[in-house]
């Protein structure tokens, strides 16, 4: 006899365990039974009570959810494998109800109508964004090139398959559009008019999308032939004719190359060890220089007191004993600028000092008196809570006063 089960039962299941439902949502292919049960949040009663609800199932000892939750998932958080093929059956639900609608006019059947005109334009906008995320997703992440490439032509058919249910909806829509108007509902009329501009927009998204998989398709045909040019170079090298029968060696050193040689260079990023050296600290001293990143306390003429005057005055105090606190960094060896005004104790009558504000305040002194300071130019890492609670680390570059150095025989003479 099958175990009689409702709303209630599923919903209470899936709350009391939602970190194991979201553990096993989160590995969907490789959670044994004894990892499960290892956790410290279920035991094994609990997942006796999950396999006979049928929220999870076991085979050889691996256990998943149930395929109904992961699509439930899937479906509001906008994710998983593109599955067109259910919108034709909303269109033949669609049409079907549109003739009952003709032959009774009842307006249960025309509740039927707004139903499935709403599911298609949710539908189709769902399983848009759901491939934009799978052809971005295969691109960065498959390693397989063939795969790849096979993945982005299927995913360029299911593009086309959604563009055929575009059409076929927008040509119900027009082919009943004197029927709509008999019925004089302006509930009907509004969903009507939103699935139309929703249709040309998603028409538009996959036009972009046909780009990127073309673009895709293109880069990842480019690399596969590289990839099979040298894979036979190494071939032949490893053979050792490379040197002996072919004219290799001569051809690449008669290469007379010019720079740039009249191509335009992509645009890139900096490197970030480029940004260590003595010419990428220039170039960072020109940047904030250009954004005026030194100006952290606004200066004006006198005007009337503000309501937070006094957080006004407590950022003036702060601003006006800096360099007393620079004075007190230099004369000490045992810290550097960032642990330094991390630990530093400011005085009663200031307040608490905030993270952010200690971190701002090592921005200035960094700036304003970096020809009293050494700068490393390499990175050390700060660990703290963020005001979530969150774990999140800070690199800062490591700065340190600057050591006097010994004067030479000839200085002192």
């Amino acid at each position: 006899m099958a175990l009689q089960v409702n709303v209630n039962d599923i919903l209470t299941q899936l709350y009391s365990q939602r970190g194991v439902v979201e553990f096993l949502f989160a590995n969907r292919e490789n959670v044994t039974v004894n990892e499960l049960l290892n956790r410290n949040d279920i035991s094994q009663d609990q997942y006796q009570r999950l396999k006979s609800l049928d929220l999870v199932y076991e085979y050889e000892s691996i256990v998943s959810l149930n395929d109904a939750v992961v699509a439930m998932f899937e479906d509001f958080m906008e994710i998983g494998e593109v599955t067109p093929g259910f919108i034709n059956d909303y269109i033949n639900e669609l049409n079907r109800y549109i003739r009952f609608y003709q032959d009774a006019r009842e307006m249960r059947f025309l509740r039927s109508i707004k139903k499935y005109l709403k599911r298609i334009n949710g539908a189709l906008t769902r399983e848009i964004i759901k491939l934009q995320k799978n052809v971005d997703d295969t691109y960065k992440n498959e390693s397989n090139y063939r795969i790849k490439l096979q993945k982005l032509e299927a995913y360029r058919e299911k593009r086309d398959t959604i563009i055929d249910f575009i059409k076929k909806t927008s040509d119900v829509v027009e082919q009943t559009r004197a029927l709509f108007s008999l019925t004089n509902d302006s509930e009907l009329y509004g969903i009507v008019q939103s699935l139309k501009v929703s249709l040309i927009e998603n028409l538009d998204y996959l036009i972009e999308i046909q780009t990127d998989i073309t673009d895709f398709i293109n880069k990842i045909q480019f690399q596969l032939d590289v990839y099979k040019k040298a894979q036979r170079l190494k071939e032949i090298k490893d053979h050792g004719t490379l040197h002996f029968k072919t004219g290799f060696k001569e051809v690449v050193n008669n290469v007379n190359t010019l720079k740039y040689n009249g191509h335009k260079t992509p645009k890139t990023k900096i490197a970030v060890d480029t940004l260590y050296t003595d010419d990428g600290h220039v170039l960072c001293k020109r940047i904030a220089e250009k954004y005026k990143l030194t100006r952290l306390m606004i200066r004006g003429i006198a005007d009337k007191m503000s309501s937070n005057f006094k957080d006004k005055g407590l950022e003036q105090q702060i601003k006006l004993d800096t360099e007393k606190l620079v004075e007190r960094f230099l004369t000490q060896k045992k810290n550097n600028l960032f642990e330094y005004l991390i630990e530093y104790k400011f005085p009663k009558a200031i307040g608490t000092v905030t993270f952010e504000e200690r971190l701002s305040l090592f921005v200035e002194i960094a700036m304003e008196y970096q020809t009293k300071l050494d700068f490393k130019y390499r990175l050390n890492y700060f660990d703290y809570l963020d005001n979530e609670q969150k774990k999140k680390r800070l690199g800062y570059t490591l700065i340190l006063p600057i050591e006097d150095k010994p004067k030479s025989k000839k200085e002192k003479v």
